[in-house]
């Protein structure tokens, strides 16, 4: 056995060239945390403590052929908990906790049918029924594989969510009153300049779109809510790229949506749509 603080220069000596300081200690922390099940506090005081870490080398091989922390875990944490991920779900992002924070202030605990759109681990159809119980809350996605895992974790962290498999852009739904969705928004020519930990081991589909047509999802998604609404109005909230806040404004007017808020993030960028269509 080696003391932690062993394990901890061992790993910064690798994955500092590779991702610089800030990000090599945010993988560190993460990685000791889940591993070793230590707080960050633990991190600190134990240093010099001798512990046994037998997955240390594997995780390491792993971490400097560019493989997301996440997934050499098989975890990722959002809205406090702890999500399972694999090759198969996006690994879930900061912003998109803001996404799922930004509907949870606009809505109450009566009673809501929601849809979660491009579902991936389930975590924002999860997290939502973990915070509105009230809520009757289904989550589609395109893959089989994609649907298991979110079944998984929603087995896992005791929610109530439906999940399917479906293809928005060639089937319908109906009954809803809210559609969440944090869809492919990526156009296709980025790939080139994006980390390799993210196009090389993340789903070409729940990323990327076509250059030609980089809204494409967001256009069908508000064309069901628009079809979709009766007696009463129907919600949507999106996740956007930052480039695009103001088409996505443009693209709501379009359909006859009201109430059109574009939100930045914590870094200031362009990032969610929350819109109304009907009285």
């Amino acid at each position: 056995m080696f003391t932690l603080s062993h394990y901890q220069q061992k790993a910064q000596d690798v994955l500092v060239p590779l991702y610089g300081d800030r990000e090599a200690s945010a993988i560190v922390k993460l990685w000791f945390g889940s591993r070793l099940d230590m707080s960050p506090i633990d991190l600190i005081m134990r240093r010099e403590e001798d512990i046994s870490f037998p997955l240390f080398e594997a995780d390491l091989a792993q971490l400097r052929k560019n493989t997301p922390v996440q997934l050499v875990l098989g975890e990722a944490f959002f809205f406090d908990q702890s999500y399972r991920v694999n090759e198969h779900t996006l690994i879930p992002r900061p912003e998109t906790e803001e996404l799922v924070a930004g509907v949870l202030d606009r809505f109450s605990n009566k009673a809501l049918k929601v849809i979660d759109v491009g579902t991936g681990s389930g975590c924002i159809a999860i997290s939502l029924q973990l915070a509105r119980p009230n809520w009757s809350i289904m989550g589609v996605d395109i893959h089989r594989q994609t649907i298991d895992a979110a079944k998984a974790n929603a087995e896992k962290l005791g929610a109530n969510v439906d999940f399917r498999v479906l293809d928005v852009l060639e089937e319908g739904f109906s009954g809803f009153d809210l559609l969440v969705s944090n869809p492919p928004y990526i156009p296709q020519s980025e790939a080139q300049a994006m980390d390799g930990n993210v196009v090389d081991y993340e789903p070409d589909r729940a990323l990327f779109v076509p250059d030609s047509d980089a809204l494409l999802f967001y256009r069908r998604l508000l064309e069901l809510a628009k079809e979709n609404q009766k007696n009463s109005p129907v919600y949507v909230a999106f996740e956007i790229h930052e480039d695009f806040g103001e088409q996505m404004i443009e693209l709501c007017a379009s359909f006859g949506f009201k109430e059109v808020n574009l939100l930045q993030d914590l870094q200031g960028k362009d990032r969610m749509i929350f819109a109304q269509y009907g009285d």
